[in-house]
């Protein structure tokens, strides 16, 4: 009878592993930067590539992956270069970067832009009482649970939550460029992580010198920063009870 349990379980489990193995890893393709990224305790490929518009990877949206591919110089001649890679994507766990995501490259090749560059920003788009969600902070995303917002509630006159404080301040609007500041804000304490934000932010807002919408993003290039701050417009419901709560 023992022996006979013992070889249902054995063969259950064969059986589970056996679909496992026959799961196809997915597939996909995308385009981007190829750079090098920092090894950290060697759970790093060591290498990243910065996607040219943010794609949706298990679920979540992503503005960059790390890759794995044999042919290391390779590589290296295509570092800072733009490429189109497919591979399979797999998963990776690390005692520091816990879960991620890893695109094994079976073929990568350097590749020429074809679009011509986003059309000036139409003059329709107003900023004029909109108010909007930070979503992006120079390519290092925001903190789960913290709301950083932009409010232009009317002419000459911006403000929002900083990620702790509000702030408010003037604000000059010429076409696509923008000035915003200086700002002024509330004093109260929050912990470390979101204060550093906050700092972030406002520093980044005050160095804002154009932007542009790229449905459904608001985006403001800001000087000093390699990446634009990225914003989704707040919804008016959102908005309400923001005011009511305030």
């Amino acid at each position: 009878m023992r022996i006979g349990r013992i070889g249902t379980w054995l063969t259950l489990v064969m059986f589970c592993i056996c679909l496992y193995a026959k799961t196809p890893a997915q597939k996909i393709t995308v385009t981007g930067k190829l750079g090098r990224v920092m090894a950290i305790g060697g759970e790093s490929t060591g290498w990243s590539l910065e996607l040219e518009s943010p794609t949706t990877i298990d679920g979540k949206q992503v503005n960059s992956i790390q890759v794995s591919y044999s042919k290391t110089a390779k590589l290296e001649k295509l570092e800072n270069k733009r490429v189109r890679a497919v591979g399979q994507l797999a998963h990776r766990q690390g005692v520091e970067t816990g879960e991620h995501s890893v695109l094994d490259v079976s073929s990568i090749k350097e590749t020429k832009a074809t679009a011509q560059p986003a059309p000036a920003q139409p003059v329709s788009f107003s900023l004029s009482n909109s108010e909007w969600l930070l979503e992006d902070l120079n390519g290092s995303g925001v903190l789960d649970n913290v709301q950083a917002t932009l409010t232009f509630p009317e002419t000459g006159k911006v403000a929002g939550n900083g990620s702790c404080n509000r702030f408010f301040g003037p604000t000059e609007i010429n076409g696509n460029a923008v000035k915003l500041g200086p700002l002024a804000s509330s004093r109260m304490a929050c912990p470390e992580a979101v204060m550093n934000q906050e700092t972030k932010y406002l520093e980044a807002l005050q160095a804002a010198e154009r932007f542009e919408w790229k449905d459904p993003y608001l985006v403001i290039y800001c000087k000093g920063l390699e990446k634009a701050l990225r914003f989704t417009r707040m919804a008016a419901s959102a908005r309400t009870i923001r005011a009511r709560a305030n």
